[in-house]
């Protein structure tokens, strides 16, 4: 029996699966989690490219303190040293994306809180959850697609038929496409108006009532 697999359903049960998390845990951590999924973007475009030759610049300097710690000239130790090709710079970067992501998520549990959420609070929670998990897809495709394309095939499109899924949009009588990539853009501006909105019905409810 073959099963054939859609990245459209395996992606959209992560955004449906964050959206339940943020419903259960409300909105302050999943709010939190967004904006560290927004700067993790930019912190992995800035130093992605350079990710590896910070880990072998780490890795030496980590040879040469163990070098002294065992009273050996300090180049009696050689490091380990990791070689990726140009193609598969952008898998690593995405790596490096999601241990952000994940690191976003670990702050967000430490700075948030559940007090005084609420039903709407926690609907709030399941939008931004799910809404961040669209950035990180976003983030993630666009690398897939940049090592795609620097590769020059699609590992994936024979087994998995991974491809960007497109959702088409009508307007009057023209339509378009916009995918994860896209799509990232949008989430977050979705994302800011909602929280700034929902933080000014939180102080006016507190205010009037």
């Amino acid at each position: 029996m073959t099963i054939n697999l859609d990245w459209l359903l395996i992606e959209m049960a992560f955004v449906v699966a964050t959206a339940l998390l943020g419903f259960l845990i409300g909105w302050k951590y999943m709010a939190i989690w967004t904006v560290g999924v927004f700067f993790s973007t930019i912190v992995a475009s800035k130093i992605g490219p350079k990710i590896v030759l910070l880990v072998n610049k780490m890795l030496a300097v980590g040879a040469q303190l163990l070098a002294i710690t065992l009273g050996r000239p300090e180049d009696s130790v050689k490091p380990p040293v990791i070689q990726i090709t140009d193609a598969q710079q952008p898998l690593a970067t995405a790596v490096f994306f999601l241990f952000l992501v994940i690191f976003a998520y670990w702050v967000a549990k430490k700075l948030g809180n559940g007090i005084a959420i609420g039903l709407l609070g926690k609907i709030m929670g399941a939008i931004f959850g799910a809404l961040g998990t669209i950035l990180v897809l976003s983030e993630v495709s666009n690398y897939y697609q940049s090592f795609a394309k620097l590769n020059g095939s699609d590992p994936l499109a024979n087994s998995l038929n991974l491809s960007v899924p497109t959702i088409s949009l009508g307007f009057g009588g023209s339509s378009g496409a916009a995918d994860w990539v896209g799509l990232g853009t949008l989430a977050m501006a979705i994302f800011l108006m909602l929280l700034v909105v929902y933080t000014i019905w939180r102080v006016v409810r507190n205010v009037i009532f």
